[in-house]
């Protein structure tokens, strides 16, 4: 009991101290419970939330005629299978919003009666039931509410829905994600149905997760299904709850990360700062320390009463953490939803809880234990002397005779060299701290600021037009006629097939070139240039054991081939499963391979939609942009969804005009609309159904008056490569930004706390001291000049040791963090100028702090002294 009172005695002695002790113990471990609680729990979260929604392990989604009823029997009949079923949907792959961006949009039926539904409502309005669709709450962020208008480009034509309500769901829900679900009433569904077609998604639960990998080989072995590379145009692909699950919490598991590793800063900052205050109070306790040793304590009552002093402000500070920590989380609970697709729902999260405060406090009872230990080992008479032991003859640094500058600075300095510790220590805290805010703001500068890193790190190559041709052209002919345009920097070949490698299912990137592309990089080696050659990710080549000159297996339909890796790259796309390989080295294992897409260029300042207009007039497009008299916005016409797997495929744009022509102006324009009509019919055939080509014919009194066929065409469509990814790395950004943040939140409260405990302490420490600068004349503002110079060194060196060593490791750390996404060597531009912003501004805000905290210097008085106030 009585240690207990010398400790409170020694809190209610020096309040202001101990409440900063306390709020830098809170701090770090609300920071550190945060980081521990979503980096430990985000995927626990997303399985439960997974769940209670009843949504699937895996997922096969096909277009056109791809899908089969032996598919769905082979689950149900499967033993491992908790419950399977096909649901149909309408495909919008490479719809665009009008702002820019580009989304791969699933419709479905959410009046159908489903076993495997993963979804729920989460607000609703009232709108047109024909209108009505239901959007993921993510794209609240991108300025959507209830009742609003939401437009999507697709197939050249805009879609007009109403917004009826937000879902929520953890398939296909995330921001971070192309692939989104959509949700209509049946009358809506049925209305879009008409004009679309749709195709099937196939939803399996297992009742083991464990046996999900064993289910889909065998899956894929016992059936013809061709399962594809995730891609926009793939017509079967596959989705397994673990691709889910990574993708969606890619961006709250960076985060964690992020501020796990930021909070131990916090916690090296705390031990140092408790190190400090302990020595501190011994050496400005020395006598009142002899005074409990000459009465008769004990020297390890003397060392308790310093420990629990400690303990209970640290026992305070947790406990407020902890509570702290659930109001973060809530903060970020935005950032949560938008990434994974659900609202976070943790409660209490109590072991966490209990783990972060049993961690701190260990670390404050240890660092407190052996820092007092001093205390218990002076001697009463050794601590009447002050703790002298000795005389002690040490070398007089700064003399002020012989010291440039004014004499503010000299004594700063002086002080500084006689309480060198103490300056270290501010010099250590500072680098950490600077080396936090210059990891923080490389980041924001490369991924929050600048996107082309975060573009490059998709994987796409993202030139400015993207044309398609058409079914039947030559495509090294056009190739060259397109180069030849007064306007064009280049073109080149980039587009994506589905391969087999190692036994793993691949996006495969094809090129006749890959000099020309500007996106794409490999960080070691180089790109192929032979048929035998190959590019993987870091990421595969690891799990492989490979290296650069090894040889791999690649397969597709059949047929199998060895490659030599000839180079490693990174992406995020398809979580890292991509591979890059040279036209004539995809023609060994696809000798039917047929090249459908161009990539163009343009010179600089040339604007790209009136480019497409150009090119439209030049040549003759089955889908472009704007037809005349089109708005495409009527989703009350009707679209023939029949077709036709031949060669011919035969469609009828009318028997009958229904009126007789009045003029001949009259005619022409109704012949021009139903050619039109027939040319949108034609190009959803060959778009969504696989369709090799069409014709088509207008009758009237049975002769015919108009017909054409789509060998006629040249391209099938033009699309603004610019524009549809304009919007896609959003999400990423604004989480590097709310980071740095945190952090640069973090670094203020951190330069204001230990400079108030260490100028505080100071003043107690050196308080007669001070009181004679000022009987022999000194003013305030001079020793509060003196104060703050002190600290100059310390924070300068520290700010520009920990900003260097975050320039020269930010790169290796970065890589670290988004290696589990399939990036291996980060490489963030560092901006010296910025770093430099950063450090001069650290610097004076860590004076200005000083000098307004040493302001309390006014309160020590000569007369004060001399009656002992």
């Amino acid at each position: 009991m009585p240690v207990f009172m010398i400790a409170m005695a020694n809190i209610r002695k020096k309040k202001g101290v101990a409440v900063s002790m306390g709020v830098l113990i809170l701090l770090s471990v609300a920071i550190f419970n945060v980081g521990l609680t979503l980096l430990a729990g985000i995927n626990h979260f997303y399985d439960m939330e997974n769940d209670r929604l009843g949504g699937a392990h895996y997922m096969v989604r096909f277009t056109g005629n791809e899908y089969r009823e032996e598919y769905l029997d082979f689950f149900l009949q499967d033993p491992r299978v908790e419950t399977a079923e096909t649901d149909e949907f309408v495909m919008m792959d490479m719809a665009s919003f009008p702002e820019g961006g580009v989304i791969s949009a699933n419709f479905l039926n959410m009046d159908r009666s489903r076993k495997i539904g993963g979804y729920f409502v989460a607000e609703q309005t009232e709108v047109p039931e024909d209108e009505a669709v239901y959007i993921p709450v993510f794209m609240k962020d991108m300025g959507y509410g209830l009742g609003d208008e939401l437009i999507l480009n697709y197939n050249k034509k805009d879609y007009h829905f109403r917004i009826a309500g937000f879902t929520q769901s953890t398939w296909l829900h995330s921001s971070v994600s192309s692939m989104v679900n959509f949700y209509m009433p049946e009358k809506a569904y049925e209305k879009l149905y008409e004009q679309q077609g749709g195709g099937y998604m196939l939803l399996v639960r297992v009742k083991d997760q464990a046996d999900l990998k064993g289910l889909i080989a065998d899956f894929k072995k016992n059936t013809d299904v061709n399962i594809e590379a995730i891609s926009m145009d793939a017509k079967a692909m596959e989705i397994t709850i673990d691709d889910m699950r990574n993708g969606t919490t890619m961006v709250v598991t960076i985060i964690s990360v992020v501020l796990f590793v930021f909070s131990f800063l916090m916690v090296i900052v705390a031990v140092i700062v408790m190190k400090f205050r302990i020595s501190n109070h011994i050496d400005s306790q020395m006598r009142s320390i002899g005074a409990l040793g000459a009465v008769g304590y004990t020297g390890r009552q003397i060392r308790w009463s310093v420990v629990l002093e400690f303990i209970i402000i640290g026992m305070i500070g947790t406990v407020l953490g902890i509570a702290l920590s659930y109001g973060i989380i809530a903060a970020l609970g935005g950032l949560i939803t938008s990434s994974v697709g659900v609202t976070w729902r943790s409660g209490g999260h109590i072991g966490f809880d209990i783990l972060s405060a049993a961690f701190i406090m260990a670390v404050v009872v240890l660092v407190a234990w052996r820092s007092a230990a001093a205390a218990a080992r002076i001697l009463p008479v050794e601590a009447l002397r002050g703790g002298i032991k000795s005389h002690s003859f040490k070398k007089e640094h700064f003399p002020l005779e012989r010291t440039r500058g004014s004499l503010s600075m000299a004594l700063g300095l002086k002080s500084m060299a006689f309480n060198r510790k103490m300056y270290f220590m501010v010099g250590i805290i500072f680098a950490g701290i600077a080396f936090a805010s210059a990891f923080s703001i490389i980041t924001w500068w490369n991924m929050g600021i600048n996107d082309d890193l975060v573009l490059k790190m998709t994987g796409y190559e993202i030139s400015d037009i993207m044309v398609y041709k058409a079914p039947h052209e030559d495509y090294e002919e056009l190739t060259e006629k397109i180069g030849a345009m007064e306007g064009v920097r280049k073109v080149s070949l980039y587009e994506m097939e589905s391969l087999s490698v190692e036994g793993e299912l691949l996006s495969c990137y094809v090129s006749d070139d890959f000099g020309k592309l500007e996106m794409v990089e490999v960080y070691e080696g180089d790109f192929p240039e032979y048929d035998n050659e190959i590019v993987v990710t870091g990421l595969l080549a690891r799990s492989w054991g490979k290296k650069i000159g090894d040889t791999i297996t690649v397969s597709s339909n059949g047929a199998s081939a060895e490659y030599v890796i000839c180079g490693l790259t990174q992406t995020m796309n398809n979580f890292g499963r991509i591979c890059f390989m040279h036209e004539t080295g995809l023609l060994r294992v696809e000798p039917y391979y047929e090249k459908n897409s161009i990539q163009v260029y343009l010179e600089p300042g040339l604007d790209i939609d009136t480019f497409i207009g150009a090119m439209e007039q030049s040549f003759r497009v089955l889908s472009p942009s704007v037809s005349p008299g089109n708005t495409g916005a009527d989703m009350n016409s009707n679209t023939d969804n029949s077709t036709d797997s031949g060669t011919n495929a035969g469609t009828d744009a009318g028997t009958d005009s229904g009126a007789s022509m009045d003029t001949g102006t009259k005619k022409q324009e109704a012949l021009a609309a139903a050619k039109r009509k027939a040319e949108e019919k034609l190009a959803a055939l060959i778009s969504m159904y696989g369709v090799d080509s069409a014709q088509y014919a207008l009758m009237v009194d049975g002769e015919v008056v108009l017909s054409g066929d789509t060998n006629d065409y040249e391209i099938d469509r033009i699309e603004n490569n610019r524009r549809l990814f304009v919007s896609n790395v959003d999400s990423i950004a604004d989480s590097t930004r709310m980071m740095a943040a945190l952090i640069i939140t973090g670094t203020v409260l951190l330069v204001v706390l230990v400079l108030y405990m260490v100028i505080k302490s100071m003043l107690t420490r050196r308080r007669g001291e001070f009181g004679i600068y000022k009987a022999l004349g000194y003013t305030d503002r001079q020793l509060m000049e003196q104060i703050a110079i002190s600290f100059l060194p310390a924070s300068v060196g520290g700010t520009l040791a920990g900003s260097l060593a975050a320039c020269l490791s930010v790169n290796r750390m970065a890589s670290l963090l988004f290696e589990q996404l399939g990036i291996s060597e980060m490489n963030f531009v560092v901006e010296p100028w910025l770093i430099l912003l950063m450090a001069f501004a650290l610097v004076v805000f860590a004076f200005a702090v000083s000098m307004v905290l040493a302001g309390k210097i006014r309160g020590i008085t000569v007369y004060g002294l001399l009656t002992e106030e």
